[in-house]
């Protein structure tokens, strides 16, 4: 007879200042850093299908360190603290799990998985494709979509390994909110290829299938030794290319625009783009994925932050703090009676924020619209 599955009884989303924790987690990072005395300690990062939660070791457990393994299930106890307006777990016992006790896990307590059904997105999806009246890019989508297993493999996959869209189902969440983005752009602007924009927002991330995978069922997204050496804007050029010489008489430059679309959506050499958007189409595409993504990651910021504060840690992705408090719509918070206590409020944050959003505004700016610091890590990549 089967045994009943472990049930966590604590998720990290519940979790507040002053509360004792016993619990399972998913042992996802693992950092030794020194004090200013040269003391050691060591950052682990916890995380379960609610959230993910930084941890801190100040003891001499973390010389035993080396026992535990990124993507392992750990016990944890500790006590949950507010450090600079975010959570923070002091823990006081860690220990890996035996692999008979992993097995009796409940997986689905770990899994991060979008919000959004799966098949109802990728119906919807699916509706852009066959509205498509290019009958060559129709075909190439159909040529990807149509395949079961491809199909499969996109409606699971992660957008990211951190920060946006990182959970199952979150490729075709950001694709579709993308997708969806251009089809109102190519409606209210004019010299728009409204097809040619479609597509390329469809399949500029198909690469991703190829560059993450998941393991632990799911629990645990990595990257792949294919996606670190070569990023899933090369994987997705290829595989893209490979499909369209399989479509007789596709036109040449449809094909070179399609191409450029999926290799210069980053934007910037430095973010892993080989070239930087020349098409209008390109262009759109590029700042479309951008905004989705940032959204997602201030989204992310948001549900992580669990209303401790109103104003996170310097963030390097955006190289700014960003504001937390929800806008108290119902007390009038707008009107001119509000009086002046917010604005001394917004004004006063960490003066090490401040000081970190004045070094990067000194830093050199693009002639355009310069992407986030380190937006697109081609090694461990965010986006």
């Amino acid at each position: 007879m089967n045994e009943k599955p472990l049930l966590k009884k604590q998720f990290i989303g519940e979790l507040a200042p002053g509360m004792a924790v016993d619990s399972v987690f998913l042992l996802t990072k693992k950092i030794l850093k020194k004090k200013k005395s040269g003391e050691d300690y060591c950052i682990i990062c916890l995380q379960d299908r609610s959230g993910s939660l930084d941890g801190v070791i100040w003891t001499e457990a973390y010389k035993n360190l080396g026992v535990f393994v990124e993507g392992n299930f750990v016990r944890v106890k500790g006590e949950v603290s507010d450090y600079k307006g975010a959570r923070q777990l002091s823990v006081s016992f860690l220990s890996s799990l035996e692999r008979s006790d992993e097995d009796k896990l409940a997986f689905s307590d770990y899994v991060r998985i979008s919000k959004r059904d799966s098949a109802e997105m990728f119906s919807e999806l699916n509706t852009y494709i066959d509205r498509m009246e290019n009958n060559h890019l129709k075909s190439l989508l159909e040529s990807f979509f149509n395949a079961g297993d491809f199909k499969e493999s996109f409606c699971k996959s992660s957008a990211a390994v951190q920060y946006h869209h990182a959970y199952i189902g979150g490729l075709l969440e950001h694709t579709l909110s993308m997708v969806k983005i251009c089809n109102y752009l190519s409606e209210n602007y004019k010299n728009i290829n409204k097809d040619l924009l479609i597509t390329g927002a469809i399949l500029h991330d198909i690469g991703k299938v190829i560059e993450y995978v998941s393991e632990k069922r799911g629990a645990l997204i990595k990257i792949t030794d294919e996606g670190r050496l070569l990023g899933h804007i090369t994987i997705g050029y290829g595989m893209v290319l490979e499909k369209i010489n399989e479509i007789k008489k596709f036109p040449k430059e449809l094909k070179d625009r399609l191409l450029h679309i999926i290799l210069s959506h980053h934007g910037h050499k430095e973010f892993g783009s080989p070239k930087r958007p020349k098409t209008l189409e390109a262009f759109i595409v590029y700042h479309v994925d951008h905004l989705d993504a940032d959204i997602g990651g201030f989204t992310f910021i948001l549900e992580e932050s669990g209303g401790l504060s109103d104003w996170s840690e310097y963030l390097r992705n955006f190289e700014r703090s960003i504001f937390l408090k929800n806008p108290d719509y119902e007390n009038n918070l707008f009107s001119d009676s509000s009086g002046s206590g917010d604005t001394e409020e917004i004004e006063d944050y960490n003066s090490n924020s401040l000081e970190a959003e004045k070094a990067a505004d000194s830093r050199q700016h693009k002639p355009d619209r310069q992407a986030p610091h380190n937006r697109r890590d081609t090694q461990d990549e965010l986006f």
